[in-house]
């Protein structure tokens, strides 16, 4: 044989051998939402990073979005064509949860279980079909300058509801397009954030312990939806997008809003003068600075052909160093892992130390796969107490009769 054509087999073979461990590789469907341009390219990298320490897994991304993203894991999961790996919202995990469509987690993070937190909206009869990926809350932002303008002190932010509520009325000027508060309007998925804190708060909560019946109407939270309304007459109301807009460009005095308005203004480098605090207590000697906490779950198709090697990605994924990784692209969201808060990222900067500080005395809607229609209903209620079709105490009672009739259905 001569031996240039004995060079050229080699490399065909070679290359030959190359092509076939290529094609022996795992594939893993992953689906996921962040599509930011300036976090995605995070995300894969990560994924890259994964299948450089699993050279024998090969990992497919495809991107959702908030606007149809539950529909078409619905219509995924009802046509068996749901991907291995997917992120799902936190509202939305009791719901795929219980419909026997994900693995059970349990045998594999029971060992590590103590080591995470927020465990409750992936946890169903028991078992645990959902991790908990990244952890995000809300705080209360106010602006310094409004404050010092009206006589108030802004090395004293509220504490308490009558603080709040004297503040804010104070600041409010709606001649002059400055406002006390900013109150979200009939806004889905966005207005039931907004009064639960204050309900927790205050010591009630939605459902009783085992999801059986509806406490929505209970003395406390009833004080707390009337504390909310009085609120809101000494504001503006619109819907998030525009509240953290009219937030920057100083009109409002307080807005309750998430990390998301945190990055927007240190990425414009607006000169606002602002500050982020505890959201306020119903009194000093009474009641907790509850918040809404929200967050991202990991979960695994029931169905999933290869689920040692999905386990695999998700526990990557959810590992502290490339979770802080993802977390810093995006700006204030935490790893589940208890151990981030130490991380100098969170202890150096007083904005974020305080949204950490805000998870401690966060809550998590009831676990329930009846939770988005639970949901609409307390909105619905909001909206009519807010736009005085109803009082308050009126408005929750229906409530309350709704709800304990989807909790008994079917």
């Amino acid at each position: 044989m001569p031996r240039k054509f004995g060079t050229i087999l080699a490399i065909l073979i070679l290359f030959a051998g190359c092509s076939k461990t290529e094609s022996d590789k795992t594939v893993l469907q992953f689906w996921q939402f962040w599509t930011d341009p300036q976090v995605k390219p995070t995300v894969l990298r990560l994924i890259q990073k994964f299948e450089q320490e699993n050279p024998e897994i090969k990992v497919t991304v495809t991107d959702l979005t908030w606007t149809n993203g539950h529909e078409k894991i619905v219509v995924a999961f009802a046509s068996n064509s749901a991907p291995d790996v997917l992120e799902l919202g936190s509202d939305w995990a009791p719901e795929f949860s219980s419909q026997n469509v994900l693995m059970d987690l349990s045998p594999a993070v029971d060992s590590i279980k103590n080591r995470f937190r927020m465990w409750e909206p992936g946890i169903f009869d028991g078992k645990i079909f959902a991790f908990p990926w990244m952890l995000d809350t809300r705080v209360l932002f106010y602006n310094k300058d409004l404050m010092s303008q009206t006589g108030l002190d802004p090395k004293h932010p509220p504490q308490t509801w009558n603080e709040l509520l004297a503040y804010a009325k104070k600041i409010n000027q709606p001649e002059k397009q400055i406002y006390g508060f900013g109150a979200n309007a009939a806004e889905r998925h966005r207005l039931y954030k907004k009064f639960l804190p204050f309900l927790w708060g205050n010591g009630s909560k939605i459902l009783s312990e085992d999801n059986s019946s509806c406490l929505i109407n209970s003395k406390e939270a009833v004080e707390a939806l009337n504390f909310y309304i009085e609120l809101t007459k000494f504001g503006l109301l619109d819907t998030q997008r525009r509240l953290d807009e009219a937030f920057m460009q100083g009109k409002i005095g307080f807005v309750i809003s998430g990390g998301w308005l945190l990055k927007e203004i240190q990425k414009n480098n607006s000169p606002l003068n602002f500050g982020v605090v505890l959201m306020p207590k119903p009194d000093k000697n009474r009641g907790t600075p509850a918040s809404f906490a929200g967050g991202e779950f990991l979960v695994i198709n029931q169905k999933t052909k290869h689920p040692k090697e999905a386990l695999k990605l998700v526990r990557f994924l959810t590992r502290l160093d490339n979770c802080l990784e993802l977390c810093k692209a995006i700006g204030t969201p935490s790893p589940s892992d208890t151990s981030a808060i130490y991380d100098e990222y969170y202890q150096k900067d007083p904005y974020l130390k305080i949204f950490q500080e805000q998870l401690k005395y966060s809550f998590s809607p009831p676990a329930t796969p009846k939770w988005v229609y639970i949901e609409e209903k307390i909105e619905r209620a909001i909206e009519e107490a807010m736009y005085d079709r109803k009082t308050p105490q009126q408005a929750l009672n229906d409530a309350k009769v709704e709800i304990d009739q989807l909790l008994k259905s079917p």
